[in-house]
């Protein structure tokens, strides 16, 4: 499915991504719109050695339970109010796994099995983009 990120990686992006966009009204948990068939669009403008590090960081998380990764999320959330190391880490976590979850989240593209409406439409929002030839 993804070139960049590894099974067990995609899974924890999944389960972190259904506790910041969980099922709310009419928009779909994360993990309904299958977005991350799309992760690489966003992935691409990465550093290389950066996504090496969230490869494995999202590995090991793959295997922690639900409590320990609402925790994680709930302590990234309260990371900008405070300093010291662990905010500092807290603080690149809650941008990168945002960066990608609400990238692909509202990027418009949804996975080939999703058949409700797409956050896009949820919002009545729709974006023209211009693909650059490379």
């Amino acid at each position: 499915m993804s070139k960049v990120f590894s099974n067990s990686a995609l899974r924890a992006l999944t389960r972190i991504g259904d506790i910041i966009a969980p099922k709310n009204g009419e928009f779909p948990a994360f993990s309904e719109v299958g977005c991350l068939e799309h992760v690489d669009d966003v992935a691409s403008y990465a550093p290389s050695n950066d996504l090496k590090d969230l490869n494995l960081a999202l590995s090991i998380l793959s295997y922690m339970p639900d409590f320990f990764l609402k925790w994680l999320v709930k302590s990234m959330n309260n990371s900008h109010a405070k300093n010291g190391a662990f905010s500092d880490i807290f603080r690149m976590l809650d941008l990168g796994l945002k960066g990608i979850i609400f990238g692909t989240y509202y990027s418009g593209k949804i996975g080939k099995n999703f058949k409700g409406k797409s956050p896009m439409q949820v919002i009545d929002f729709s974006m023209n983009r211009i693909e650059l030839a490379d």
